[in-house]
Formats: structure tokens, sequence, C-alpha cells
């Protein structure tokens, strides 16, 4: 049972403590913070005065501004699990003063506290996922972040729904008590998770070369403004990340307006907040486990769309009906939409600019233009609270709305432009892309693929391929066919770098069209032509005329020709395959070698192995070793060890090819191959490990120990590829440790036995042997 929920959750069984830890931890962090938000809120609302709000939220973006920018200098210098460990300490206190304060009668303590709430939850919650980034590696984390997150919102709906019973049995304003010992609870947590992952939660900063002072906000639009200048999308998103940020505050203003009025009493307001906020976030964690994003079922231009529209209603729902249950749709169907529509549609939109452009954006949108929208939609309630209703607010919030639902209208009346645009200037990065947000992003205009397809069938060369490359992204099956449309009027190599883009669900109906541009002039077309036509069986050559190939002068040719004509007639074929094999021509000898090992006739085998120890064949090693393979040859890992160090790089890269991994000794062979001096070959092991059946994730980490930087280097980029855990290499380390100290003690218990060369040899080995583990040691880590 254990196994089958681990396996349904996608966690490791060494994960399980962590996992728990982090969870308990994100679980205290909710749920103390919407204790706090529910008190300050209603002791705000009904102590202080909703027409206050829009000074203080103008007020909170200000501190937000400084204390994150101080705390980001924090972390530059303190490990983030310490510095979560204060905040938790130091929330706690400071709540607890101001509640010992409220009998004095202090108005200010409301709004300060309503502010405090948003620093903290803010503080914990980045420091937490700062920690978090320390603790899991980036697979694990899309694998663990979710299960996190439900634990956090679970915490959310715990905490909101337990706030009324609080209240009643603690009494409304001792709440505040409750969240010391929340936050006390989560000290503790981060205290005891130090004590058991001290290695990885306590990294110290040197804080030597590691900030960067942060721009300025005009610096910012100066870097932007190029771009905003002459980019239509740069313009788009602007509006996308501005118009909503200024009728955000003003809907809020509108939703504890009505909130208030609604309710008279604190008690009837906390237990409002209460129910109705465990209700939103039971909606959430329901939609994040099991509806997830359901925005690829429109295009993304129409998936920006719901958002504004949403909020329109929602507004209207507040000019027409001001009262609780307008307020009630307003944040529930607003929540919903933006976590299940706008905000993966809008990262989806961030991620069509490359990276570079990202970095400069990205800080610009989330802070210049965040804090402006926000002060300017916070000075708008403060200018018409004076004139009229809160209601009447939504004609104010009217044409920002406006403006926000032009902005993906005007994405999807120019989105063919900007992704050809985009396409064009190689500004795209289609590999960062999922299928599924590939699929979104070009599902909105189909005109797009039509016109990528028409330029690839108009392009030549290095032009068609990268075209081709392009289009195997998002139809495979009508690249196919357009690859056999354009194919007569390609260069030699484009055509062979084509013809290798063949999906292998069209290759056999393919090959039976590629017979027709067997061309004995370009030797490496027809090789390529050949070769699909033996991998699919042999039968798209059966009407066609051999001979000009069996005579050509290129003995690859000769080799996949002579497999074509073996299939149509073995008994002629098969003396000049033997003939061929046995003379001492060497590019004949090539052509039968080739041929055997394509027509698995397993009685080749044995001559094959006695070619292979002959003297001065390097020219055809490759060629034997590949046809051993095709043939299944016995032992072949054994047959084929010495190769793999052989000087020259195709025999290596042949070899490597035909190099079996099912056991720990080939897995150390491709590993050794990792540190060759060729790319290639480099490059073609990672793969083949990376794709082998048989893994051994302790002999990978283990194999960091090898001084060669360019193994640990292709080994480390394995360990983040295949999904190997921080625990391994922490369990390898805790062995290496192990190890050490044995050979250290029994070094020492040799010391003190009756002393002869023999024992001082052997305590020496012992000491030296401890000495090579502890290098080994910190060259893994």
């Amino acid at each position: 049972m254990k196994t089958k929920l681990l396996d349904l959750l996608k966690v490791y069984e060494e994960e399980i403590s962590l996992l728990l830890w982090t969870t308990a931890l994100l679980f205290i962090i909710r749920s103390s913070g919407i204790i706090l938000n529910n008190y300050a809120e209603t002791a705000f609302l009904k102590r202080y005065g909703v027409e206050f709000m829009p000074v203080v939220n103008m007020l909170n973006a200000v501190v937000t501004f400084f204390v994150t920018g101080f705390l980001t200098g924090l972390l530059n210098r303190v490990s983030g699990a310490k510095l979560l460990a204060w905040i938790f300490l130091a929330s706690g206190i400071i709540v607890t003063v101001i509640r010992l304060m409220i009998p004095m009668g202090f108005d200010i303590l409301y709004p300060v506290l309503f502010m405090l709430k948003s620093q903290f939850e803010l503080l914990q919650a980045l420091l937490f996922w700062n920690m978090c980034n320390d603790l899991f590696n980036t697979r694990q984390s899309k694998r663990l972040f979710p299960l996190l997150t439900a634990g956090g919102v679970i915490g959310l709906i715990l905490g909101s729904v337990g706030t009324p019973y609080f209240a009643k049995w603690f009494n409304l304003d001792n709440l505040l008590y409750l969240y010391l010992m929340t936050t006390v609870t989560g000290m503790f947590i981060v205290q005891a998770m130090g004590r058991s992952y001290g290695s990885l939660i306590y990294q110290e900063k040197s804080g030597e070369g590691k900030s960067k002072k942060k721009k300025s906000m005009v610096a910012e639009m100066k870097d932007v403004y190029p771009l905003l200048k002459d980019s239509l999308l740069v313009k788009i998103v602007l509006v996308l990340t501005f118009m909503p940020n200024v009728v955000i505050p003003i809907m809020n203003y509108q939703f504890n307006y009505a909130i208030d009025d609604q309710f008279a009493s604190e008690a009837a307001m906390i237990q409002f907040f209460g129910y109705f906020r465990g209700a939103l976030y039971t909606v959430s964690l329901f939609i994040l486990l099991f509806v997830g994003r359901i925005y690829g079922r429109w295009g993304l231009p129409v998936a920006l769309m719901f958002h504004p529209f949403n909020y329109m209603i929602a507004f209207f729902a507040f000019l027409f009906r001001f009262d609780m249950f307008s307020a009630m749709y307003a944040r529930m169907s607003t929540n919903i939409i933006r976590t299940t529509i706008n905000v993966p549609a809008n990262g989806i939109l961030i991620g069509l600019f490359p990276e570079s452009y990202r970095n400069m954006i990205r800080p610009f949108l989330r802070g210049t233009v965040v804090r402006i929208a926000l002060f300017a939609g916070s000075s708008l309630i403060l200018i018409s609270d004076s004139f009229f209703h809160p209601r009447y607010l939504t004609l104010v919030a009217l044409p920002f709305v406006l403006a926000w639902l032009a902005a993906p209208i005007i994405l999807k009346a120019k989105y063919a432009t900007i992704l050809k645009d985009l396409i064009s200037n190689n500004l795209l990065d289609i590999k960062s892309f999922g299928t599924k947000e590939l699929a979104q992003i070009f599902k909105q205009d189909k005109k797009v693929l039509t016109d990528m397809e028409t330029s690839f069938l108009n392009a030549t060369g290095e032009d068609a391929i990268w075209y081709g490359n392009l289009l195997k992204n998002f139809s495979q099956a009508s690249l196919d066919k357009n690859i056999l449309v354009t194919l007569p009027r390609q260069d030699e190599a484009t055509q062979v770098a084509l013809i290798k883009m063949i999906s292998p669900e069209s290759r056999p109906g393919a090959a039976a069209t590629l017979v027709d541009h067997l061309d004995s002039k370009r030797p490496e077309t027809t090789i390529a032509i050949l070769k699909l036509v033996c991998q699919e069986g042999f039968t798209a050559a059966r009407d066609v005329d051999l001979t000009p190939y069996l005579e050509s002068t290129h003995p690859v040719v000769r080799g996949f020709a002579a497999a074509c004509r073996y299939s149509q007639s073995p008994a002629d074929t098969l003396p000049l395959i033997e003939t061929w094999i046995n003379t001492r021509d060497m590019d004949q000898r090539q052509s039968g070698i080739i041929c055997a090992g394509l027509i698995r006739k397993h009685s080749f085998i044995d001559r094959l192995l006695e070619i292979l120890s002959e003297k001065d064949i390097d020219p055809i090693i490759p060629d034997i070793i590949i046809a051993l393979s095709r043939l299944d040859a016995r032992e072949l890992n054994t047959v084929i060890s010495s190769y793999l160090s052989y000087e020259i790089k195709a025999v290596r890269m042949a070899a490597l090819d035909a190099l079996v991994i099912d056991n720990d000794t080939a897995l150390k062979k491709a590993i050794s191959l990792l540190g060759d001096s060729s790319e290639q070959i480099h490059d073609f092991a990672k793969e083949k490990i990376k794709t082998a059946e048989y893994r051994n994730n302790k002999l990978l980490v283990e194999s960091l120990g090898f001084p060669s930087s360019k193994i640990r280097r292709g080994i480390f980029e394995l360990l983040e590829h295949m999904d190997i855990k921080e625990f391994d290499i922490l369990i390898f380390a805790k062995n290496q440790i192990l190890k050490s100290y044995t050979s250290l003690a029994m070094g020492v218990k040799l010391k003190q036995s009756p002393q002869s060369p023999v024992v001082e040899m052997v305590r020496d080995h012992l000491l030296q042997k401890k000495e090579l583990i502890l290098e080994n040691l910190i060259r893994v880590l």
C-alpha cells in the first residue's frame, strides 16, 4: 500500500522525511498567516475604518519595497533557514507586543497590524521557498512542489475554518497569542530540520561578489524603453500587467466595503472571513489536485480575455447590487480564473521572449509597473471617495478594464504576425516549451504553421534544415510529406539531413517514394535512402534495378545495395557477399562487412571476429563492430572493450555505439568515455548512459570522485537530467566518511599491535586509502 501511494505521488522513499518536514513547515506558515489575516482585517475594518484602506495599501507597497530589498541583502550573508527561524520568532514577539498594547486604546495598532500581516506572510513565504530551492533540485521541485503547495492550501483551509472557533474559545484578541504559538512551532521545526539536514539548509553565504546592486526604477525604464518602442508584444505585456494592478485595489476596496456594511459585529465578520476563505481555498485545492491547467482548450489570446471579461462582470455586479453576494462572486470567480487560466497563460506569453529579454522585462513588470499601478489604483479610490459611494468605483475602473480587455483582442488580431517575427528573427526559444505549451502557442492561428510550411518548401540548404527542425515540434506528419516534396531541389547534404528527419511512423510509406530519388552521382543521399529502406524491411527496393549501385565505387553504397539485392534473391547474392568479405581488397571487404551486418546472417559472426583479429585493418574496424552489433554477437562487450580506448575516433565511436549497458562494468566503461578528448564521443556517452535501461545512481555519484573534470562535468549534467537526488549524494558522503573512519580506526589499531615491516606497510596502506577517500569526497562536494 505504501509503495503504491508513493508511486502515485511520485515520491521516493528517502524523500519522505524531508517532504513531511517541509510540508509541516508550510502548513504552519499558511495556517498561522490566515489566522492573523482574518483577525487583522476584521479588527482594521471594525475598529479603524474601511475608508483608510487605500492609504494603508499605498504605505504597505512602499514598506514592501524596502523590506524585500533589505531581505535580499541579508540573504547574501545569512542562510535562509536561519533567517526564517529569526523571522518566525520576531513576528510572534511583535504580534504579542501589539496584543499587550490593545487594552491601552491605541487605534494606530490596527493599520500597523494590517500592514505587518502582509509583511510577515511575504517574508516567511519567500524564505521558505528559498530554503526549498536549496533542499530540492530542479527535477525534484517539479514533482514535490505541488505536494508542498497542497499541504500549504490545507493549512489555509483548516486555519481559516478554525478561526471562528478559536475566536469563540480564546476571545477574538487572544488569536494573536495563538499566532505566537504557531510561529514558535515554526521556529522549532526549522531548528529540527537543521539538526537533521544541517549541511543542506544551513549553507553559509560569504557575501562577497554575490550581491548585485539593484537597479533603480529609472534605470529599469531606460533598459526597457527600446524594447517598448519597437515591440508590439512588449506593449501588450505591459498593458496586461499594468491594468489589472490598477483595478485590483479598487475591487478589494469594494469587497471589504461591502462586507463591512453587511456585518455589524466583529464576531459575524470573522466568522464570514473564516468560512468564506475556507471554501475558497477548498476550491483552490480541488483545482490544484484535479483540474490543473485548463487554459489549453483555447488559444493563448482568447485565454487571456477571460480574466478581464470576468472583472467587468464582477464590477457591474457591484454597480447594480452592492452587497455580500456580489463581493463573494467577485472574489471567488477572479481567484479561480486567475489560478486556472490567467497565470499559466501569462507565463507562456512572457516565455515567448528569449531569455535575455525575459531577464530584463520580468523585474520591470513585477517591480516598477506593479508598484505604479497599485499606487494609481489606491489614488483613484482616495480621489473618488470624497465624491460618490464605492459602488460607483465601477465606472472609475471600467476604462482600465476595457484597456485590459483590448490587449488580448489586439494580440489575437496580430498574433500570427508577432509569432512569425519572433520565429524569423530566431527569438522564440522552442526548446524551453513543453508539448502542451507549444500546442497552446500555435493553437490560435493556423496561418502561422501554414506560413512556416510554405517557407520550408521555398527554402534551400541550411534554411530548409532550420525550418525542418522547427516544424518537427508542431506537425511531424505534415513535415514528412513536405520533405518528400522539397527533396528533389535540395543539395546532397541537405537531402541527407532531411531524410533523417522523417519520423519512424512515416518511414515505410516514405521509403517507396524515396527510392525514386536514388542517384549514383549522389552517394551520400543514396546511402541515406538505402539505409532507410533496409530499416523498413527492404520491400521498397523490390522493383528497383540495383545494378548501378552494386557497381558503385563507394563501398558503403555497394554494401547497402547488396543487402537490398539479398532480400530479393539470397541465393544469387550470398556468393558475392562472401567473395567481398574474403578478398584482400579493403574497399570490397568493407562492402561485404556492411552487408553481412544488414542481412542479419549469423554465420558471418565467426568470420568477422577473425577479420577483427587481423593487423592493419583500421579503416574497417568501425564497420566490423557495427556489423557484429547488428548480428547480436555473443559477449560483444568483451570483444569491443579494448576498442573503447582506441586511438582512432571513429573506432571509439563505433565501440561505444555497440556497447550494451546492462551491468556495472559496462556502465563504468561508458562513464570513462565521458572523459574522451572528442566532444562528440563525450556527448554520445552521456546520451547512452541517459537512455540505458540499466541504471545505478550510486555508481554515478561515486564516479564524481574521478580526477577528470570532463567526466565530472558530464556526470553532473546526468545527475540533473536523471533526477538523481541530493539524498544520493548525502548517502554517498556518509558511506565514504564511514569507510574513511574505518580505515583510520584499523590503522590506529595496527599501530598498537607488535610492529613489523608487513604491519607498517598495511597501516600505511590504510592511511593512504583514508586520504584517497576523503580527496574523492571533497571532489564530489
